[in-house]
C-alpha cells in the first residue's frame, strides 16, 4: 500500500483546512449543475453521500493511489483562483484520493506544469489565440508529449491527432469546422483538460482618463486593435497598468508566452496581418496591405513601402523573408507549430514576399501570418541561439517602441508616431504590484487608469459602481482549466478523471468566488470562437455521488479509512 496512517491523518487535516474561509460554499459543492446529458444523470440521486457511505467498500484489492499533488498560485497573486483550487482539492479528497496542495510562486509553478510535467493536477487561466486548433495542436497532440513540447497532460490519441493535423491542413473552411466538432467531442469524453469556467474578456479602467475599449478574439482587451483604438481624456497622456510580478525578459523569441510578455510584445513588433474586431483581416492596421494564395503552398504579400524599425533603419522585404527563414532554421520553441508549415519566405521584390509552405495549412493567414513578429535583419542576423539571446533594448517596428525597464518595479513603452495604425497616448507603462488590493485604490485615484490583468475577484464586484470605474465584458476564448497529469499513476485513467470532473464545484467557483461574472465551464473550445464551437459535448454532473458511483462502476473501492483503491487486476 502506498498509503499509511501519516498519509491518512494528512488527508484528514487537509479535508479540515484546504479549503480555508470556504466553508460557506461546501453545501453547494456537491449538488448537480443541472445541465448534464443522459450519460450524465443515469446514476440515480445527485445528492452527496458521506464518506463512510463508500468506506470499506472493497471491489477487489487494488492498490491504493498514491498521494496526488495540486499546485497553486499564492493568496495574493491571483485570491480567486487560489481559494478555487484549495475548494476543488476538499472536493477531489472527499470522493477519497489524497490530495496535497503545493502554493508556488508563479513562474515556478508554469514551469513545474508545462515545462517539467511535475505535478498531478493544475489550475490557471488559459489562453487560446485566435485559433483553437492552433492551441490544441500543441496542448493536446500525441507528438508533444515530451518536456516542455507543450503537451502537459501527457494525453495521447491517435484520432484527435488525426483530425488537428487534417483541420491544419485542410483549405475548405466547412471541412475544418466538422473537424474541430468532432476533435471537441472526444477531447469532452476523455477529459484531459476540463474547463472550470468560461472566463469573460474584461476591461476595467478608469473612464475619466480612458475609453472606447474594443476587444480582440485573440487577446481580449490587451490586443493590438484595443490599444490602437483607445482614446484617451481629459488631456491624460499616459496609459498606466499593472501586473502582479515583472517580466523575465525582452527576447521576443525567447519568452514562455505568458500572457505578460505577450502583450508587450504585440505592441513592439508588427505582424503581417492583423484581426479587426469582428475576427476579420484587417489591412488597415496590417504590415501587409494585401495577400494572395498564389497556390496550396504559396502565400504572397504586399508589404508597406514606407515603414521603418524603431531606431530608423528602413523595414524592407528582406526583413520579411530574413524573419521566416531564421525563426524556421533556428528551430525557435515558441512558434514551433508554424514553423513546421515554413519551408522558405523570399523577396521578390521591393513591395512583395513570397512565403512557401512545407505542406499545405488552410488557415495560413490567421495561424502564421498573425503570429510571426517581423524582425530587424540587421538587429537579429548574428545571433544564432536566438531563443536564447541575451536582448536589453529590443528594436521592433510596432506602435509601441521599449522605454524603459526597472526590473522588479516597472516596465515602460513609449508611442513610435510614425506607426501607421498609431495609439493615442504618449506612453504605456506598468507597475509591478504583488498585491490585488492595492489595485483599486490606485484605479479609483487614476494613479492608475486601465487593469490589464483583467482579474474577476471580490473587489471588481465591489468596485465596479464607483463613479471614476468603467467596465465592459465580452465573451472569450480563454478558461480557467483543470488538468490532471495523466504520466502519474491512476490519472491515466478517464474513469478517474471524469469523476475528478464530476467533484469540480462549478457553481459556488462561479457565483461565490468569481460572483457570477463568469459562465461555468462545459468545453474546451469555448462558445466565443462561433462556428468551430459546439454544443454537442458530453457535459458532466457537479456530483461527489455521481463521482462515486462512476468509480464503483469501474472497480474501485475504498478502505475503511476512506481512500480510494485502484481496481484489482484480473
Amino acid at each position: 500500500m502506498v498509503g499509511d496512517n501519516e498519509n491518512v491523518r494528512r488527508r484528514r487535516f487537509l479535508k479540515a483546512t484546504t479549503a480555508g474561509g470556504l466553508a460557506g460554499m461546501t453545501a453547494l459543492a456537491g449538488c448537480s449543475g443541472g445541465d448534464s446529458t443522459p450519460e450524465e444523470t443515469d446514476g440515480g440521486s445527485t445528492g452527496d453521500s458521506s464518506d463512510d457511505e463508500t468506506s470499506g467498500e472493497s471491489g477487489g484489492s487494488g492498490e491504493q493511489l498514491p498521494t496526488y499533488t495540486y499546485v497553486n498560485n499564492s493568496q495574493s497573486y491571483n485570491p480567486p483562483r487560489h481559494d478555487a483550487i484549495n475548494l476543488i482539492a476538499r472536493q477531489l479528497n472527499d470522493i477519497g484520493l489524497d490530495v496535497e496542495v503545493d502554493v508556488l510562486e508563479w513562474g515556478t509553478l508554469y514551469n513545474r506544469v508545462s515545462v517539467e510535467y511535475d505535478y498531478s493536477f493544475s489550475t490557471w487561466h488559459t489562453f487560446f489565440t485566435i485559433d483553437p486548433v492552433l492551441e490544441l495542436s500543441s496542448t493536446m497532440h500525441s507528438s508533444n508529449t515530451g518536456k516542455g513540447d507543450g503537451n502537459y497532460a501527457g494525453y495521447e490519441n491517435p484520432d484527435v491527432d488525426e483530425l488537428l493535423d487534417g483541420y491544419m491542413s485542410e483549405p475548405d473552411e466547412a471541412k475544418r469546422v466538422d473537424m474541430v466538432h468532432e476533435a471537441q467531442k472526444t477531447l469532452m469524453d476523455d477529459v484531459p483538460q476540463m474547463p472550470i469556467t468560461h472566463m469573460p474578456a474584461a476591461a476595467i479602467y478608469n473612464k475619466n482618463q480612458v475609453g472606447n475599449w474594443q476587444s480582440e478574439l485573440s487577446l481580449g482587451f490587451n490586443s493590438y486593435w484595443t490599444m490602437v483604438n483607445l482614446e484617451m481624456k481629459n488631456g491624460e497622456t499616459q496609459l498606466k497598468g499593472y501586473w502582479p510580478e515583472t517580466l523575465s525578459t525582452m527576447n521576443v523569441l525567447g519568452h514562455n508566452d505568458e500572457s505578460k510578455h505577450t502583450y508587450q510584445f504585440t505592441m513592439m513588433y508588427d505582424t503581417l496581418v492583423r484581426l479587426d474586431n469582428e475576427g476579420k483581416l484587417n489591412a488597415d492596421v496590417s504590415l501587409a496591405t494585401d495577400w494572395t494564395r498564389v497556390d496550396e503552398t504559396t502565400m504572397e504579400y504586399t508589404i508597406r513601402t514606407d515603414h521603418a524599425w524603431h531606431d530608423g533603419e528602413d523595414l524592407t522585404t528582406e526583413d520579411v523573408a530574413f524573419t521566416y527563414n531564421y525563426i524556421a532554421e533556428n528551430e525557435v520553441p515558441l512558434y514551433s507549430v508554424q514553423t513546421q508549415y515554413i519551408d522558405s519566405a523570399e523577396a521578390v521584390d521591393d513591395s512583395t514576399v513570397r512565403i512557401n509552405m512545407s505542406q499545405a495549412l488552410g488557415p495560413f493567414h490567421t495561424l502564421v501570418g498573425t503570429q510571426i513578429p517581423i524582425l530587424p535583419k540587421h538587429k537579429w542576423e548574428r545571433r544564432s541561439n536566438p531563443s536564447q539571446a541575451n536582448v536589453e533594448e529590443p528594436v521592433g517596428s510596432g506602435p509601441l517602441m521599449f522605454d524603459y525597464w526597472n526590473k522588479g518595479t516597472e516596465f515602460g513603452l513609449k508611442k513610435f508616431a510614425d506607426h501607421f495604425a498609431p495609439v493615442d497616448f504618449e506612453q504605456r507603462y506598468w507597475r509591478i504590484i504583488p498585491e490585488a488590493s492595492t489595485v483599486w485604490e490606485l484605479l479609483k485615484n487614476g494613479e492608475l487608469n486601465y487593469e490589464p490583468f483583467g482579474r474577476i475577484d471580490r473587489s471588481l464586484n465591489e468596485n465596479q459602481d464607483h463613479e471614476a470605474i468603467g467596465t465592459k465584458f465580452e465573451p472569450a476564448t480563454t478558461f480557467w482549466h483543470f488538468t490532471p497529469n495523466e504520466r502519474q499513476t491512476g490519472l491515466d485513467d478517464p474513469v478517474l478523471r471524469k469523476a475528478a470532473v464530476n467533484a469540480i464545484p462549478r457553481t459556488p467557483i462561479v457565483k461565490q468566488i468569481l460572483f457570477d461574472f463568469p459562465q461555468k465551464g462545459f468545453d474546451i473550445v469555448s462558445p466565443a470562437f462561433g462556428p468551430l464551437h459546439t454544443e454537442e459535448v458530453t457535459r458532466y454532473e457537479e456530483s461527489k455521488e455521481k463521482a462515486r458511483s462512476r468509480l464503483k462502476e469501474a472497480g474501485y473501492s475504498w478502505t475503511d479509512d476512506g481512500m480510494l483503491q485502484a481496481p484489482a487486476d484480473d
